[in-house]
């Protein structure tokens, strides 16, 4: 499925996160399958603390804040979570602006500058914006 000699971690994404929890998602299966796949072969899987707040309000929004909560607990066993210092929103900030496009989220320059910080190659999520800021998709490995 996936050419695991690629990478040893991967940073998660607010979109998976949500197609995870969500059964009405178009790419829930997708997300079940790949994240079963690097859960199995023992892939890290990272996210950051801006993504947990962003995921908490969808998923609050779409299926209400029990859902929230339980996704919160899942969360914090399967991932190593990054904590978006000072330092690093500052950069995002620098990063935003430098960024052309007005379709690019804060969120999303966020987790380019932590996966810049951290050497995390690839990122788990079905925004093809990712690519235009150089960020290679999980997705895109997956065979």
């Amino acid at each position: 499925m996936i050419n695991m000699h690629m990478t040893s971690k991967v940073f998660v994404d607010t979109n998976v996160y949500v197609a995870l929890r969500n059964t009405k998602d178009t790419t829930h299966q997708k997300a079940i399958q790949i994240l079963n796949y690097l859960i199995d072969k023992g892939v890290k899987i990272y996210t950051s603390s801006d993504v947990i707040g962003e995921s908490l309000t969808v998923i609050s929004k779409i299926m209400g804040k029990a859902e929230a909560k339980g996704f919160l607990s899942d969360v914090q066993t399967m991932s190593n979570i990054i904590f978006v210092d000072e330092i690093a929103h500052k950069e995002t900030q620098k990063y935003f602006f430098r960024v052309k496009s007005n379709k690019i989220s804060f969120i999303d320059c966020s987790n380019v500058v932590i996966m810049k910080k951290y050497k995390i190659k690839y990122i788990f999520s079905f925004d093809e914006d990712f690519k235009k800021m150089g960020v290679e998709l999980l997705g895109d490995a997956v065979k």
